[in-house]
């Protein structure tokens, strides 16, 4: 038994014979924490938390639960003084303190913990929480439960790990010294002076077993002692590394039974995905041919059909050319275009002053790029005022608004595509003058009435207006005067409130007797 004692003792004292000096860290934890607490005195509650979060780090190497639970506390307060959804890591911080707290019957602290948890969880509106922390402070305040904040200290000084028995009875010497002058020194009640005794002999039981320990054992026994645990642990490790070469042995054998089953089986397999892999290159090589044969004939294909696409672009572009849109469409859907009669459309003649006479003095080529040059222009503004280019007779050039769709382009379009043409050939005279060069002048005239509009003859169709309207918007042009645009009653009628007129009056048209006239001037818009 007294072998055994002095093995026990020997064991601790080579487990802590390097520790540091426990009270030197205590120190250090105690300057640490003093510091966090001033910071947080000053406001400085950030600087306050990195400090306490090194204290709990010194408290943790110290395994002191009593420690730990202060350094909580003030990294709780330090959270709690940041506030707002900091608030929420101080109640977690205080529940660890007071966890470590009540561990160590620490009653103070305890209570200081329960009332900031209480506090927190009223401002958060958690009424239960806060119930329940009263609860425990309730239980807490109670007398039977209060003890002595140094009593947990002295309580935890037999059991302190890092230090060797010397030193640990020198420190229960000075503690027991301590107390006996506390219970000397203070006018305390009967049951602090009861419950303080209690603890001295405490303190003399655990010196008077440890100085017994420390006599008993000699240096001598203490080396055998020692020399015996070290014998008995080469066997141990000398019987672990047979047992470990045994099972290492073991292993490699199974190891290498399942590489030659494996090599078999790849073996096998390697054969299998040979074959797999001849068969489907076989079949890769007979769907790419057949892919390169598809995608040549597709590729064939698309150009025929690009080809007829374009053939079919062109052919739709010179029927539009020839023909309105929505004539054509009609011939294409159903073969036949139908007549129709449009009760108010403008008509607009425009024919270009002495061309005789310079046919006599331009050349055929020159004659026939001066005429193309003003029907083009004549074009583009027949286009740009939505009207429908009906056909040119020699150097005569007929439009119409409002046919074939009659809400298209109404007499106002057709009078300002006139004034525009009008415009377009006078900036024409005044560049062909400055190149003393030959040029044309015209009359515009424009009627409104009834026509009659559709598609004429098998070949080489051609859409056509008819009826008394388009004869009365020639004698308009006939009875107008170069760089003029001349219009009916009835065009002026519709107009009148858009374009600034000068009257005419009533003037005689051949086979048509008198018709009123007007000159425009220029648009009010």
């Amino acid at each position: 038994m007294k072998k055994c004692l002095l093995l026990v003792l020997l064991m601790f004292a080579l487990t802590h014979i390097n520790a540091q000096n426990p009270t030197n860290k205590r120190e250090v934890f105690q300057q640490t924490l003093t510091e966090a607490n001033n910071l947080l005195d000053q406001g400085q509650f950030s600087e306050a938390l990195s400090k306490s979060e090194e204290a709990l780090a010194q408290a943790e190497g110290l395994y002191d639960f009593r420690y730990q639970a202060l350094a909580q506390f003030i990294r709780g307060k330090a959270y709690y003084g940041m506030g707002g959804k900091k608030r929420h890591d101080a109640a977690n911080a205080f529940e660890k303190s007071l966890q470590f707290a009540s561990m160590k019957n620490y009653a103070d602290l305890q209570k200081q913990n329960l009332e900031l948890l209480i506090a927190i969880a009223q401002e958060k509106g958690r009424e239960k929480e806060a119930l329940r922390y009263e609860k425990q402070l309730h239980v807490l305040l109670k007398p039977e439960t209060t003890t002595l904040p140094s009593a947990p200290i002295v309580a935890e000084a037999p059991s302190l790990p890092k230090i060797g028995l010397k030193e640990e009875t020198q420190m229960l010497n000075e503690r027991l010294e301590k107390l006996s002058t506390e219970l000397s020194g203070k006018q305390s009640t009967q049951q602090q002076l009861a419950m303080m005794g209690k603890e001295r002999n405490k303190l003399f039981d655990i010196i008077n077993s440890q100085q017994q320990a420390i006599t008993a054992m000699s240096e001598r026994e203490a080396k055998y002692a020692l020399s015996l645990l070290q014998q008995k642990k080469m066997v141990d490790s000398l019987s672990y590394l047979k047992t470990l070469d045994s099972m290492t042995l073991a292993t490699h054998t199974s190891e290498l039974k399942e590489k030659e089953s494996e090599l078999a089986l790849q073996k096998s397999e390697r054969n299998l995905m040979m074959l797999a892999m001849g068969l489907v290159i076989l079949i890769g090589i007979g769907i790419g041919n057949r892919y390169l044969n598809m995608r040549k004939n597709n590729h064939v294909l698309e150009e025929k059909n690009k080809i007829i696409q374009a053939e079919r672009e062109r052919s739709e572009s010179l029927l539009l050319n020839i023909l309105p849109a929505a004539i054509a469409e009609e011939l294409k859907n159903r073969g036949v275009a139908k007549s129709k009669q449009y009760r108010e459309a403008t008509v607009l003649f425009a024919d270009f002053q002495n061309f005789t006479h310079a046919a006599e003095i331009l050349g055929p080529e020159q004659l026939i790029a001066e005429l193309d040059y003003c029907f083009k222009a004549f074009d583009r503004i027949v286009g740009q005022y939505g009207l429908e280019k009906i056909k040119t007779i020699g150097d005569a050039y007929m439009c119409v608004g409002g046919v074939p769709d009659d809400s298209k382009a109404t007499a106002e379009q057709v009078v300002k595509a006139a004034l525009a043409m009008q415009t377009f050939l006078e900036d024409y005279k005044k560049e062909r003058k400055l190149q003393g060069r030959y040029f044309f002048e015209a009359r515009l005239g424009v009627h409104t009435g009834s026509v009659i509009a559709g598609v004429v003859g098998e070949k080489k169709f051609a859409f056509d207006i008819w009826g008394d309207t388009v004869n009365v918007a020639a004698r308009i042009e006939s009875n107008g005067e170069p760089g003029k645009v001349n219009i009916s009653g009835s065009t002026f009628d519709l107009v009148k409130s858009q374009f600034n007129c000068t009257p005419r009056g009533k003037i005689a048209a051949k086979n048509k007797g008198e018709v009123e006239m007007y000159w425009v001037e220029s648009s009010l818009n």
